[in-house]
């Protein structure tokens, strides 16, 4: 076999899928015989983390095993090594080595059905309205086919329409396609908790419950519930395993791998931000009469929603870096989701390179709370010359720094030390003999290196290599025209970006009381680490630029992150420039003036911060950033900046730097963000009379948009709890949640089936409404569009929501440097 596509156990025996060496699929059961090691007084090839002899015993099943291990897991002091997950023991075996994998072999299709919907939105544990259609992408061939009941004109060479008649025909028909396509991973747009359900339970009801066995090809599909949580709500899902077959939603990855929080998460919007693209709007009042009277257009709407996922991974490759993300550490699809199983599993394979069994995974550890990261207070106001130096990959340069590692840990003294006396250097550390300290009082050995910093080196070294390999694939590419240069691009993009997110997760993992190696001391160590470099450097700038400047206690550092800085050169500016006036020189000579002035500096402070913590290496690389001619802080992460010049390229025009203002939040209004990031254009290019003017302006186009556009986003979460039957809503309910129960409340008041109700966990919208209105409210909700026939329009409340979308925003800016958002009277206008 080529590669696998899952491994996966089932009542004592792996099901193997895969890839074979002639590109076809491949499937098999295997009688694994796993392998365990116990202590040994003879010399061993097999040793454990801290070097101890161990003996190698090989089972003949896994059912052997686990009675094994159940018959001694009472015995006192008894000791176990090894990897009990037996699947991935297997890959290692089967695999070894780099594992040569080919997106283009891995049977991929997109998925999306629809349904009729004559009792508002369908439920897919229900499954009670019939289906109109369904239509599959394949990602390789990209050619489309639709299993629909009706006529339908086809005029495209890549799409396929099959007339199944009635949907009992549907069914079967679709069954065999399925069956004979044989897919590897299923995507598409929510269909992990709506399509794919929806379907099964529908044919659950057509053609009972042994039908849909045909879908695994191990004839074992089983219908699963998960808890998925959100901010402020918890809800159950139901969703069908099918053993054999991933579900990738593309919902799902989108949300895991960007990190941009989105202000609705329907395919649409995701479409039309990414891709500038969004479906065609339905024509008719509901979605009934669309599919009822225009079956024709209703099929190619259908189309569109398989056709936009498939360009989002054209674009955005969430699958290819999910698929290199799992095959690099040797894990199956599923697992990349989380991050204890991916790492558990980098280790073990790196571990097991040198011989080296892992510690048996015990009950979960008790989790405590424990410290994160420092963040200072901001110098609140308005500062000219901003420059700004960033810690490369902090938290995987700490472990490296201070060698921590499980194996590496030689004792704790959390009485004995903390930030602030290692920060004034109060405590003599010259006896650490061979050892390094975190400020939580963790001791780790330095005559050794641990797997967890030799691991984070490795994948580190591995990610500037790919980088690399990446940005001369672009030069070529840009050069030639050459297409076979941007498959290099795509795939070391993949390879150096699935590098980067191990190393940001390998935090995570640590601190997870689930983790084979969890210890709540080295997750405090590092953040406590980190809090001490950060503050380490903040002093010691501070002194140099005060000494330099002939300034006393002044702070020039006006504001630092978790591992970053924000310095502030407006008296360099003035010492050097009498006439200011030509930005782009002063920015070169601040570009440098860090280089070769700052730079030494903080190289210099955190080679003294490494010896005085007997470092196991000195691992602290901070890189100037930005260089801003203006900034504006209002509180901790919340900042603007005018950013010339960004890691040493100049920019042509000067960008924005925003971080925690509501222009980039995505609560505040579509309508409103645009134009809150042109209002802070003017703030930070003009004076206070222009912003004046730019709000009086807006603030008239503004009463003339429609509700949607100048609505708030919310999740609406805890409908149940705040619900009442006789008053509708409880007291202290959320303004937003509210306005949801109102809303549905309104649909079955008036009867309106053609609109969805609101769900727990829905993204909608809600909008403030003047008194007295036939609501008798002064707050609605709803999902894309406010229904006409709520008679709600003519009190929307413009005025309210300008200042609270808009305005509110922006008056901390405003306040911070002292201006105002109207012409103040003046004495000289009575003269």
């Amino acid at each position: 076999m080529k590669f696998y596509t899952s491994v996966l156990p089932y009542r004592g025996r792996l099901l193997v899928r895969g890839v074979d060496k002639d590109g076809s699929q491949k499937k098999y059961r295997i009688n694994y015989k796993p392998s365990l090691f116990i202590p040994t007084a003879k010399e061993s090839e097999y040793k454990t983390l801290d070097g101890r002899n161990v003996a190698k015993i090989k089972f003949n099943s896994i059912p052997e095993t686990t009675k094994w291990i159940n018959e001694y897991k009472d015995v006192t002091n008894f000791e176990y090594f090894g990897n009990t997950r037996h699947q991935y023991p297997f890959i290692a075996d089967e695999f070894p080595g780099k594992i040569d994998w080919d997106l283009k072999e891995i049977k991929l299709l997109t998925i999306d059905i629809e349904c009729e919907s004559e009792n508002g939105f369908p439920n897919p544990d229900k499954a009670d309205e019939p289906l109109i259609c369904i239509t599959v992408k394949d990602h390789t061939s990209k050619k489309i086919i639709v299993f629909g009941m009706g006529n339908f004109v086809n005029d495209r060479e890549d799409v396929q329409y099959i007339n199944c008649v009635t949907e009992t025909g549907l069914a079967e028909t679709f069954t065999r396609f399925w069956v004979e396509y044989n897919p590897d991973i299923i995507t598409g747009w929510n269909v992990k908790f709506f399509d794919i359900p929806y379907l099964f339970n529908r044919f659950k009801y057509l053609l009972g419950d042994d039908w849909i066995l045909q879908y695994s090809p191990w004839r074992v599909v089983e219908q699963r519930s998960t808890r998925i949580t959100g901010k402020g709500y918890k809800k159950q899902e139901n969703y069908w395993d099918i053993l054999g077959v991933d579900v990738l939603d593309y919902l799902d990855l989108y949300r895991k791998h960007t990190f941009i929080r989105r202000e609705s998460y329907k395919l649409d919007y995701i479409g039309e931000v990414e891709l500038g693209e969004n479906k065609n709007e339905n024509p008719y009042d509901t979605f009934k009469e669309f599919y009822s009277n225009d079956y024709q257009k209703f099929v190619e709407y259908n189309i569109q929603d398989v056709e936009l996922v498939d360009k989002l991974e054209d674009k955005m490759q969430l699958i290819a870096l999910h698929l290199t993300m799992a095959y690099e550490a040797k894990v199956n699809y599923q697992d990349v989701f989380g991050q204890v199983r991916i790492w558990d599993c980098i280790i073990y394979n790196h571990l097991r390179s040198k011989n080296i069994v892992p510690p048996a995974i015990t009950e979960s550890k008790e989790s405590f709370g424990y410290e994160g990261a420092y963040v200072k207070d901001p110098v609140v106001g308005f500062h000219e010359w901003i420059v700004s130096f960033d810690l490369n990959s902090l938290y995987p340069h700490l472990i490296m720094q201070y060698n921590i590692s499980p194996e590496t840990m030689v004792g704790f003294e959390p009485n004995r030390v903390n930030v602030e006396n290692m920060l004034n250097q109060e405590f003599d550390l010259s006896d650490l003999d061979n050892r390094t300290i975190t400020p939580n009082g963790a001791q780790f050995r330095t005559d050794k290196r641990g797997f967890l910093p030799e691991l984070m080196d490795k994948l580190y070294q591995e990610r500037v290599i790919y980088k690399k390999k990446m940005l001369e694939a672009k030069t070529k590419y840009q050069q030639t025209g050459d297409k076979k240069y941007w498959l290099q691009i795509a795939k070391n993009h993949n390879i150096q970006y699935a590098r980067k997110i191990a190393l940001n997760s390998a935090y995570g993992a640590i601190g997870n009381q689930y983790f084979r190696y969890f210890d709540v001391r080295h997750a405090e160590g590092i953040t406590m680490a980190g809090q001490l470099t950060m503050r380490w450097i903040e002093r010691d700038v501070n002194k140099f630029l005060n000494k330099l400047l002939k300034t006393t206690n002044v702070s020039y550092v006006v504001a630092s992150d978790t591992d970053s800085i924000y310095i502030r050169l407006g008296e360099v500016v003035n010492r050097i420039f009498k006439d200011k006036s030509n930005t782009r020189k002063i920015v070169k000579v601040l570009d440098r003036f860090c280089e070769e002035t700052l730079q030494p500096q903080i190289d210099k402070s955190f080679d003294k911060l490494a010896k005085y913590v007997h470092a196991y290496d000195q691992k602290m690389i901070m890189k100037r950033e930005v260089i801003a001619n203006k900034g504006i802080w209002t509180a901790k992460k919340r900042y603007i900046l005018n950013v010339y010049n960004e890691e040493g390229v100049e920019l042509k025009e000067p960008k924005f730097k925003i971080m925690g203002i509501e222009a980039v939040k995505s609560s505040t209004p579509a309508a409103c963000r645009d134009k809150i990031k042109e209002a802070l254009k003017v703030i930070m290019t003009k004076d206070e009379l222009a912003l004046i003017q730019f709000i009086d302006d807006f603030r008239h186009k503004f009463k003339k948009l429609s509700p949607e556009e100048i609505a708030y986003p919310r999740s609406c979460n805890n409908l149940k709890k705040y619900s009442s039957r006789t008053t509708i809503y409880k007291k202290s309910c959320p303004i937003h949640v509210r306005g949801a129960l109102l809303y549905n409340n309104l649909l079955k008041k008036k009867k309106l089936k053609k609109y969805e109700q609101i769900q727990e966990g829905d993204k909608v919208k809600f909008i403030q409404l003047k008194e007295p209105n036939p609501l008798r409210e002064n707050v609605i909700s709803f999902i894309g569009a406010l229904p006409k026939e709520f008679d709600l329009h003519q009190y929307i409340d413009y005025d309210n929501q300008f200042d609270k979308s808009f305005l509110e925003p922006l008056r901390f800016i405003v306040n911070a440097i002292g201006w105002s958002f109207e012409r103040q009277s003046t004495l000289d206008e009575f003269f």
